[in-house]
């Protein structure tokens, strides 16, 4: 059952990981619109939604390191003693 509960919590991470590359590259993207709006109709719009972007990857940042301080303290630290 160990076993089974450490993939999960890998995967987890994986996916935490890659979602945060998403959510960067998104918050990326929308500011580069803002920047090439500025002043236009739909520029506070771009502005919001890349500070959303950048909250989930803050967000899931933090989820990828209390995964894996979970990893690191639930199942690494019983191993090496």
């Amino acid at each position: 059952m160990d076993w089974l509960f450490e993939r999960m919590i890998e995967l987890a991470a994986w996916v935490a990981f890659i979602m945060g590359i998403v959510f960067l590259c998104d918050a990326i993207w929308m500011f580069a619109l803002w920047v090439r709006n500025f002043g236009g109709e739909e520029s506070i719009g771009y502005l919001t939604k890349a500070g959303q972007a950048s909250a989930s990857f803050v967000g899931s940042a933090v989820a990828l390191g209390v995964l894996a301080c979970i990893d690191r303290y639930v199942f690494d630290l019983a191993e090496e003693e």
